[in-house]
């Protein structure tokens, strides 16, 4: 599997839906790449963020007005020398970066129409073989051995190496072409552009270290000492073929394993909680691990509710940005959904969104802040243990801000994505090249009371090293 970094196995975010209680996983749909237009579209994109995202107030302000002026100016700069769609993507990606907003974002979409081929002949091919250690350029594989490349100096637009198929494994890839590309930014330092199995555009910081060429992007340069990674620890056989299962630990402690809560996943975790009520009311713990799950639905972590609750909960709302321009990409995003959801729930959320018509551009109470009580406590489960990672973001973490004012609940692990504060993601088609913005329309009033979380994430109550067998540190420590 071609894991980069920066690259999310499903590439999607999640838009949660404030005080309706859905969360929509929203794909950015397959366009091909169209003629660069240097910084025409990059400018729109620019223009209508600063106008519609509803944390560009924040985000930009007295004190990094010049930082925000800066990076923009980089930015565009890099559209301006781009000589391909991927780097005029790039450019456009970079100039995100700025406001450090992970439901802001663009998907590039798998564009075969601009795959680039270099032809090497053997004499060079045999030089790269010998290249020393402390030169960049070389033959280089990637840890399961589907791919080797040339990775050779070859100037054009942004880039300043190409990484050029020698072999490979996969059908969507021949010799020749290119498969990523790095744009120097300093010594040993780049920025990479990445074409995944399928085509797929993926960016990332990269870091070339002599000891093992780009092994910590999983290419490896040939003559070099890489770094055996150990095979991932499985807990449970369950693990590799199911999203949601439960366990009995030992005669007092239960286990529930809940990868998603993607919508398609309610039933199942439905399913699971009602089929082992019986067991989970009958034993005094309980694990529940939620590693990697990056959110899904509010209606797929209702069900978990009531085993955690103990007391009412506080719930801070959420102001919207409204503009006649984010009225429009909240039609557009509902009418995604005519087919899938009742009427009557779209509606209502149609009719909350057009309230504000005629109001301009202003923030407005979009959810407001609430008590929620449940009819009951279980006695049992007694104490609950939530098991996150930097896996954990969005909705999840919603769940998790639910969890931690649960008297009987403690987190456990490493802290969370911290990617929440502002929601509520809807798109705007752009095109030359042709693309999808996803970006945020609410605001949490977490904010301003001092409890953001964007970029620092949920803390754990007890710190553990996930790697390995950390259910036995777990059940030593709790």
């Amino acid at each position: 599997m071609e894991n980069y970094p920066g690259y999310q196995s499903s590439l999607i975010m999640c838009m949660r839906l404030v005080p309706f209680i859905f969360i929509f996983l929203l794909y950015a749909p397959a366009l091909l790449g169209q003629q660069v237009a240097n910084t025409a579209t990059l400018d729109s994109v620019r223009a209508y963020l600063e106008r519609n995202y509803a944390g560009f107030a924040d985000k930009v302000n007295a004190q990094t007005q010049n930082a925000y002026l800066a990076h923009a100016k980089q930015s565009a700069e890099y559209a301006q020398q781009a000589a391909s769609p991927a780097e005029q993507y790039f450019a456009i990606n970079h100039y995100l970066t700025f406001f450090k907003d992970q439901h802001l974002y663009i998907n590039p979409p798998p564009d075969t129409t601009h795959i680039e081929n270099i032809q090497l002949d053997d004499k060079r091919i045999q030089q790269l073989r010998h290249s020393t250690r402390n030169n960049i350029e070389g033959i280089y594989y990637t840890g399961d051995s589907v791919y080797k490349v040339a990775l050779v100096k070859s100037k054009k637009g942004l880039r300043s190496y190409a990484g050029i198929i020698l072999t490979s494994q996969a059908a969507g890839w021949k010799k020749g072409q290119v498969k990523f590309e790095l744009i120097e930014t300093g010594t040993n330092q780049f920025m990479g552009i990445w074409y995944n199995r399928a085509h797929n555009l993926l960016f990332s910081s990269v870091r070339f270290n002599p000891r093992n060429g780009l092994g910590d992007q999983g290419w490896y340069k040939q003559g070099s000492s890489p770094e055996v990674e150990e095979a991932s620890f499985q807990l449970f056989a369950e693990e590799s073929k199911l999203n949601t299962f439960f366990k009995f630990l030992n005669d007092s402690t239960c286990y529930i394993r809940i990868k998603t809560f993607n919508a398609t996943n309610a039933k199942n975790i439905d399913s699971v909680i009602n089929t082992n009520k019986a067991y989970l009311q009958a034993k005094r713990r309980l694990i529940i691990d939620l590693r990697g799950n990056g959110g899904g639905s509010d209606r797929s972590m209702s069900f978990l509710k009531p085993i955690l609750y103990t007391n009412p909960v506080k719930n801070i709302g959420v102001d919207i940005l409204t503009t006649p321009e984010n009225t429009a990409a909240w039609d557009t995003l509902l009418d995604q959904y005519r087919n899938d959801l009742p009427k009557d729930y779209l509606d209502n959320i149609s009719k909350r969104i057009h309230q504000y018509d005629g109001l301009g551009s202003t923030m407005v109470n979009f959810a407001a802040d609430e008590t929620d009580t449940l009819p009951e406590v279980w006695p049992n489960p007694a104490r609950v243990a939530i098991v996150i990672n930097g896996g954990c973001g969005s909705s999840t973490e919603e769940f998790l801000l639910f969890a931690r004012q649960s008297k009987k609940t403690i987190m456990a692990g490493a802290h969370s994505l911290g990617v929440l504060d502002y929601s509520n993601v809807v798109p705007r088609r752009f095109s030359n090249p042709s693309f999808v913005l996803h970006y945020p329309t609410t605001r949490s009033r977490r904010i301003d009371v001092g409890l953001a979380i964007d970029n620092k994430g949920i803390q754990p109550d007890i710190p553990l090293n996930l790697d390995g067998n950390w259910l036995n540190e777990l059940m030593k420590k709790w």
